[in-house]
């Protein structure tokens, strides 16, 4: 039948025209994560070259969780790099939509994303449950390696010229760096005595006892979602 025809022809475009790219932004994004990762790694064992020379009780780590996830910790920071395995896109009010770079050619259009959190390394190391994490960072790239970031600070606004910004090793040492700076610079604020008067089992067994309404000065998310 020629609906049948139709119909298998429209499957087959579909796929040419938003499988095949998904599949190269994919690819992108592990080559991107990975390159992130060497960075990581190259940042740390620069860090613990030089904090030997002033405090060797400073941790300074590099973790490998998977495919998908890898650490730096700093001090009392940690940050936890996380690629998701799923291809975006964005609404049309979407700011980034809006950039000429992208309504140039739709398929440029599709994302990879990898998001960057921030804990506190002792919510880690003593597996408090209910401390929070913040979102530092959203990195995102295209099947041209053009990317682009949300995130807190600094990071809200340096990379977010998406036809300008293609991805290379100095680019992404910079946005580590500055993720890690960014954490540095919330410090934590304790909570007030009146909302720490009660507490719960739960949270003294997992040893999160009056911590975890405590939160880092300077993470405010907006109406928007953005930090």
């Amino acid at each position: 039948m020629d609906l049948e025809k139709d119909a298998l022809h429209h499957l087959v475009e579909q796929l040419k025209a938003k499988a095949s790219i998904k599949q190269l932004v994919y690819r992108n994004t592990r080559k991107v994560f990975n390159l992130m990762r060497e960075q990581g790694k190259r940042i740390i064992t620069e860090l613990e070259v030089k904090i030997e020379d002033i405090d060797t009780t400073i941790p300074v780590e590099y973790k490998e969780s998977g495919d998908f996830e890898f650490s730096l910790k700093f001090g009392g920071d940690l940050l936890i790099f996380y690629m998701q395995s799923n291809v975006i896109t964005f609404n049309e009010d979407f700011p980034l939509m809006q950039q000429p770079y992208i309504k140039e050619d739709i398929s440029r259009k599709y994302f990879g994303h990898i998001t960057i959190y921030n804990f506190l390394a002792d919510s880690i190391k003593y597996n408090r449950l209910e401390d929070p994490g913040y979102l530092i960072a959203r990195f995102l790239v295209n099947r041209e390696n053009h990317f682009y970031v949300e995130g807190s600070g600094q990071l809200n606004f340096l990379f977010q010229d998406l036809a300008q910004n293609v991805v290379n090793a100095d680019w992404l040492r910079l946005i580590i760096e500055k993720s890690m700076s960014e954490a540095m610079d919330k410090d934590l604020i304790g909570p007030k005595y009146p909302d720490i008067r009660f507490t719960t089992l739960r949270q003294k067994q997992s040893h999160s006892m009056a911590s975890v309404r405590g939160s880092k000065i300077g993470f405010q998310m907006n109406s928007e979602g953005t930090l």
